[in-house]
């Protein structure tokens, strides 16, 4: 009987020390990724054909133990610390990993789509058709040309077989979070729309170059809308164009027929040049209050611009810039 126990016990021990104890069973860290429920023998031979598992006899015995018959879809990161039991457990009962997508720049939306598509398990095309859905727009208040504005550069954490629509539910709601009361009435106070200081944030994103003149690129931008003067913004140019590799803007630029050329039309474009970040859109919001209407880069070419209160004043810095541009040879 004490012989019995004996050996008994030293079963219980060496199925507790496979269940738990024996640590490391992963050789290699890897990202399990699967479209759709799939057998836990198609599984294990994955992982064995990556050489994930350090101890296959080790892991066959702890499922024999523990069975595991089907692995819902998803993604599944497998960490080196992890036991056999550790994996099983994770796969039978499908806890996923989230994804980290970090979205930071875009000058289009199907840029993202495209970004979603390697990230996630998502076609392209079926984001840019839920993005663009009529109704899905009209329910968030945005509209196709401005559909980029729905988009904060920040860091999601997606499950990996997520749908586009809930992707762009839960991006629209951390967009809304950002959106609170306080930025909303500064916006109000601009009269203008979140949306509508995204696309003005834009083209102040793509005018400076030192920070800290946003707020007063800013403030000429809202002066020059004040009394319905064309916003004149040469980054727009370039975006209507698809210029973007330009160094300078010409007649070409200025005279091209776009709703986006802001030397064309007066007021905002239709939608945003680019994603701005964070801090120029708080920029924007609080615009330097001040009574200039024209700036040019400084032709030091130190980064600032010079502002100017008149035609005639901003009409000299802009010579001088000029000259500088043609002494280097920079033509376009």
């Amino acid at each position: 009987m004490v012989k019995k126990l004996g050996i008994f016990t030293l079963l219980v021990t060496v199925v507790f020390f496979l269940l738990f104890i024996y640590k490391g069973n992963v050789a290699n860290e890897y990202s399990l990724k699967l479209r759709e429920p799939t057998t836990i023998k198609a599984v294990m031979d994955s992982l064995s054909a990556h050489s994930v598992i350090k101890n296959t006899y080790i892991f066959d015995l702890v499922h024999l133990i523990y069975e595991v018959k089907s692995v819902p879809a998803g993604h599944y990161r497998l960490k080196k610390s992890m036991t056999s039991f550790d994996i099983l457990r994770k796969l039978k009962f499908g806890r996923q990993d989230p994804i980290r997508w970090t979205i930071s720049t875009a000058t289009f939306v199907e840029e993202l789509a495209g970004k979603a598509a390697e990230k996630l398990e998502m076609d392209s095309l079926d984001f840019m058709r839920v993005l663009y859905d009529s109704i899905q727009l009209r329910q968030r208040v945005y509209s196709k040309e401005n559909a980029l504005a729905l988009f904060l550069p920040n860091t999601y954490e997606f499950y990996w077989d997520i749908s586009p629509e809930d992707l762009l539910t839960k991006i629209h709601k951390e967009t809304e979070k950002f959106w609170n009361a306080e930025r909303r009435a500064k916006a109000q106070k601009l009269n203008l729309q979140p949306s509508e200081v995204y696309i003005l944030a834009s083209l102040v994103q793509k005018e400076y170059t030192r920070k800290d003149e946003r707020s007063k690129i800013a403030g000429v931008l809202v002066n020059r809308m004040k009394i319905n003067m064309p916003l004149q913004v040469d980054a727009t140019c370039k975006y209507a164009t698809r210029d973007f590799a330009a160094k300078r803007v010409n007649y070409y630029h200025t005279q091209y027929n776009s709703p986006y050329n802001t030397y064309k039309i007066i007021g905002l474009p239709p939608g945003p040049i680019c994603m701005p970040e964070l801090s120029t859109l708080d920029a924007v919001l609080m615009p330097e209050a001040h009574d200039y209407i024209y700036y040019c880069a400084d032709s030091s070419l130190n980064g600032y611009h010079l502002f100017s209160r008149s035609l005639a004043e901003h009409e000299s810095i802009a010579s001088s810039y000029h000259r500088k541009m043609n002494e280097m040879k920079i033509q376009r």
